[in-house]
C-alpha cells in the first residue's frame, strides 16, 4: 500500500510521503520556467492563474483574484489574446473598486500535480491547458462577472 503525505487543504492535492508538497511543487514547476524560458515560458502565466485561483492566499482581494480569473477567462475563451491580458493588468493598476464574490467550494478536479513531472514541452503545455480548464470550469458560477471584468478592462489594453 502506498503511504501518502499530507492533502493540501487548497486544491485537495494529496502527495507522496516524504515527497514536495503542493508549495514545493509549485517552486519547483515555477523555477524550471525561469531557468528553461524557451521550453516553458509561454505556460507561465496559465500554470500561475491556475495555481492561484485554487489557493485562497492568491485570490485574498478582489483584484488578486480579478487579475488571475479574468487571465484563465482570456486563455480559455479568448484564445490567449496578449492584448486583452495587457488590459487586465494596466485596470487593475488604477485600483477600481471591486467586490470579492465567495470562491467556489472545489476549485477543480485537476492540480499542480497533473503537470507535475511532465518534461516534454508539448505534453506539459497540454496538461496545463487541461488544468486551466477542469479550474475555469470549477469557478463557473464566477465565470459572468470575469466576463464583465474583462469588458471594464478593454479601455486599458495596450
Amino acid at each position: 500500500m502506498l503511504e501518502t503525505g499530507e492533502q493540501c487543504a487548497e486544491c485537495g492535492l494529496r502527495t507522496a510521503a516524504g515527497g514536495a508538497d503542493c508549495a514545493g511543487l509549485r517552486d519547483l514547476l515555477f523555477a524550471r520556467d525561469f531557468e528553461q524560458p524557451a521550453r516553458y515560458w509561454q505556460y507561465h502565466r496559465l500554470a500561475v492563474d491556475s495555481y492561484c485561483v485554487q489557493h485562497s492566499p492568491y485570490v485574498r482581494s478582489a483584484k488578486s483574484l480579478a487579475a488571475h480569473l479574468c487571465g484563465l477567462c482570456v486563455a480559455v475563451e479568448r484564445g490567449n489574446d496578449q492584448e486583452l491580458l495587457g488590459g487586465i493588468h494596466k485596470w487593475l493598476s488604477t485600483n477600481p473598486r471591486l467586490d470579492k464574490p465567495e470562491l467556489p467550494v472545489s476549485r477543480g478536479a485537476l492540480t499542480i500535480g497533473h503537470v507535475s513531472g511532465i518534461e516534454d514541452p508539448a505534453l506539459y503545455g497540454r496538461a496545463v491547458g487541461e488544468w486551466a480548464r477542469s479550474t475555469w470550469d470549477a469557478y463557473r458560477d464566477l465565470h459572468q462577472i470575469a466576463r464583465e471584468w474583462l469588458s471594464l478592462s478593454a479601455r486599458h489594453r495596450r
